[in-house]
């Protein structure tokens, strides 16, 4: 029996990871390509759609190439993921009007406010999920206000993931959890909102059709299928949005089940059946049927230690011409004492998400001495980002879990987890398996059949590598540093709004 395989593709903030996943529910091959944000102002984050395309073939093309021409046309089916919150405008042409706004772009903050203070409620009822800047109404709301002449051009709004999919595909269509990352949809009525939609002047002719994550959604174009040496009856599956396919693909798939990510942003998740209306938590529904799945996020995690490396570590990088400087941070770090000597660390990099919600917010070092080095900064930042973590958790009224698993980057790094496992008081489980493109290849999977459904494709491919228990004598310590780095917050938060107004 000839071997078949599907393709899970991810456009992640910063790059596109392939994974092709074989019918036996083995992954076959990855493969990365990176792409750039641009930051042309204080507060903006954006990317160019084209080099997501440019990217997804490339990374496409490198998972596959092993397979030879003969395996290539045995790939059945695609699906695609991406963050949640970005709009790819359309023109009428069809014609991509100006860069995308990403998730973790901070510049609608105004928008945000004003949102809040006229309808807060009534979106907050709609949607179980209140206006910040992450979400796609304020990014739209700040484009009508300030870029009027481009916002007038909008004849189609897609997603991320949606527009990708859409050049290889030429349907235009989105999936029910990436609609609700918009802030412009019903959540209990499962359809695009008039009420939300007016706020912007839009209507639902501007937005796509919202389906299934693991419906079929045409067959790849020609042309593209020719361009990767893919059959042209290869299928299309709608997909859903990154965190919605690592959270399901790593296992979490019943009420009860935490999750920890620690990748260029970081977050506590939970799933449940029924939902916590807290306005500090983001809420969506899970790729399992009748549950969902309540976040609460940091901004920059895995992008604080990457901050860190290109700030503090550059020179040493470029010197011990080595493929990675972070396994020599990381041996630095393991040398310093839990708690780094009272440094403490608060990741506002970029403002902050939960539990905060202020893009005005400065990340800071605090407490530092004659007596500390690089080495006692950089276990600073790891530690910050478990504090901000830790933030994020307490977001969950009485839901201390024993055990929950930790994806993302960072999750690589046993230290950190270790880190992560003390600050948070909570077993970590790694799974082998946990990107969103492994989430989406089992997507595919079964939008073709390999599988009844989604949770049993999930559970016939889990595993975990290991688990780390938190070691008691570092608890107590890092509760009390905690305690110190949530007053720091609450006493400098004014401080933080004062610089981000500040002009020399």
């Amino acid at each position: 029996m000839n071997e078949q395989y599907v393709l899970g593709i991810d456009h992640g903030s910063g790059g596109c990871k392939v994974t092709c996943l074989r019918s036996d529910g083995t992954i076959s091959s990855e493969a990365y390509v990176p792409y750039p944000s641009f930051y042309p102002h204080p507060k903006w984050v954006e990317q160019e759609p084209e080099m997501w395309i440019e990217a997804a073939f490339e990374a496409v093309s490198k998972a596959t190439e092993k397979l030879g021409p003969y395996g290539r046309k045995n790939i059945k089916a695609l699906s695609f993921t991406a963050p949640h919150h970005v709009a790819v405008l359309l023109d009428k042409d069809r014609q991509v009007i100006r860069p995308a706004i990403m998730w973790n772009d901070q510049r609608s903050g105004e928008q945000s406010k004003q949102l809040s203070e006229l309808y807060g409620k009534k979106i907050f009822e709609l949607t179980y999920n209140a206006p910040n800047p992450t979400w796609t109404l304020s990014h739209l709301l700040w484009l009508k206000q300030h870029e009027p002449e481009q916002y007038g051009k909008i004849d189609k709004i897609l997603f991320m993931k949606d527009y990708v999919r859409y050049r290889f595909s030429s349907q235009m269509a989105t999936d029910y959890i990436e609609a609700e990352g918009t802030l412009l949809f019903d959540i209990e009525k499962q359809e695009w909102s008039d009420f939300l939609l007016s706020l912007i002047d839009l209507d639902e002719s501007a937005f796509p059709p919202v389906l299934s994550p693991t419906e079929v959604c045409g067959t790849i174009s020609p042309d593209i299928a020719k361009c990767l040496g893919l059959s042209e009856k290869t299928r299309i599956i709608i997909g859903t949005a990154d965190t919605a396919a690592e959270v399901y693909g790593c296992g979490t798939i019943k009420a009860g089940d935490g999750v920890v990510k620690l990748a260029t942003a970081g977050n506590f998740c939970l799933v449940t059946d029924t939902v916590t209306k807290n306005e500090k938590l983001t809420t969506y529904h899970h790729l399992v049927d009748n549950l969902f799945y309540q976040n609460s996020a940091t901004n920059f995690a895995a992008a604080s230690f990457r901050w860190f490396k290109e700030s503090f570590f550059q020179e040493f990088e470029e010197s011990m011409k080595v493929p990675s400087i972070y396994p020599e941070i990381m041996k630095q770090v393991e040398l310093i004492k839990p708690g780094s000597e009272g440094l403490i660390f608060h990741p506002y990099l970029n403002g902050e998400r939960s539990p905060h919600w202020d893009p005005y917010l400065r990340g800071s070092f605090f407490g530092c001495t004659a007596r500390h080095s690089r080495s006692h900064f950089a276990r600073a930042v790891l530690e910050g980002v478990g504090f901000s973590l830790k933030d994020c958790s307490l977001q969950f009224p009485n839901k201390h879990l024993k055990k929950i698993r930790i994806i993302g980057g960072g999750s690589k790094g046993r230290e950190w987890v270790q880190i992560i496992a003390d600050i948070l008081n909570v077993e970590l489980e790694v799974p082998a398996s946990s990107d969103a493109s492994f989430g989406a290849a089992l997507v595919a999977a079964t939008g073709i059949g390999w599988f009844a459904d989604l949770k049993e494709a999930a559970q016939s491919t889990e595993s975990v590598i290991y688990s780390l228990t938190p070691k008691e004598k570092n608890i107590g310590g890092y509760e009390e540093l905690f305690s110190i780095y949530q007053e720091l917050h609450s006493r400098t938060y004014e401080l933080s709004h004062r610089l981000s107004q500040f002009s020399f």
